[in-house]
């Protein structure tokens, strides 16, 4: 992996997403592009609202215009200021228009996006993930993690499996982007109806993944409601990374239940990686 797009609304970036993101840059030796994203094309939200969000103390007398300039510069070099000191190498692109497109773009030519749940353009209060973020995750044309709240470490790495392409598929990109972790803990988390054998060759999947994780094993959970056992398992959980396949895509498998990247996103604080095809 050579680089990693750092997706954030120029007037607010959340420091724990840009922690995580050269957390990632670090152990990949990759460049951190910050891709800050401006929507004055189309501004729905208030004046008080940007005020209230941005990085530093509103000038008396300012357009709006020239306000989100000015948070847009402090942010992009606080960006800087924070890839120097952690020693990750860094570029800058500037968007302005509309954000989901410019992701979009940017992700065709990207091996990574890194994105906090929350961000958001809209003009209303959204839970997370935003709309914004959900668009990434349904349309982004390379993997993405979405950043936790707070990192501190990982020490196992759970893959969750239902036998089918996209989740194998979600499975082997997080490996080839990711090689450094070859050495943690590896679980393959399968959560069945009762009385079901999980899907897909299970020798074959235990076999490649001793290959590239000496520490593997496959965990098999047999429960009704499919979704809440998933839930209940991954709450236990501190200091995993957890990777997931196809987020809203009709052409493709759901992994467990029908969007079940929704909850896990909304509720999980640990991060998580997801691919599709």
């Amino acid at each position: 992996m050579e680089k990693i797009l750092f997706v954030t609304d120029a007037v607010c970036m959340s420091k724990s997403c840009l922690d995580f993101a050269c957390y990632l840059g670090n152990l990949t030796h990759s460049r951190l592009t910050g891709v800050f994203l401006e929507n004055q094309a189309m501004e729905l939200r208030s004046v008080e609202d940007i005020r209230e969000k941005g990085v530093i103390a509103p000038v008396p007398g300012a357009r709006i215009e020239q306000q989100k300039e000015l948070y847009r510069d402090e942010n992009i070099k606080r960006f800087q200021r924070h890839c120097e000191s952690s020693g990750v190498n860094c570029s800058i692109h500037q968007h302005t228009g509309i954000p989901v497109k410019a992701v979009l773009k940017e992700s065709r030519y990207a091996d990574l996006l890194v994105v906090d749940a929350s961000t958001s353009f809209s003009w209303r209060p959204e839970s997370a993930p935003s709309a914004f973020v959900k668009e990434i995750l349904e349309q982004s044309e390379c993997p993405v993690i979405i950043a936790p709240e707070n990192f501190d470490g990982i020490d196992e790495i759970i893959f969750t499996y239902n036998g089918s392409p996209a989740a194998m598929y979600a499975i082997k990109q997080f490996t080839y982007l990711l090689p450094q972790l070859f050495g943690h803990k590896a679980t393959v988390l399968s959560v069945t109806p009762k009385g079901q054998p999980v899907k897909g060759d299970t020798e074959k999947l235990e076999e490649w993944l001793h290959m590239h994780y000496p520490d593997s094993s496959l965990l098999v959970l047999e429960d009704d409601n499919v979704q809440a056992r998933l839930l209940e398992h991954l709450f236990m959980k501190e200091k995993v990374m957890i990777v997931m396949g196809a987020f809203g895509r009709n052409q493709l498998s759901n992994l467990f239940v029908p969007n079940p990247m929704k909850p896990v996103v909304k509720l999980v604080s640990q991060p998580v990686f997801v691919a599709h095809h």
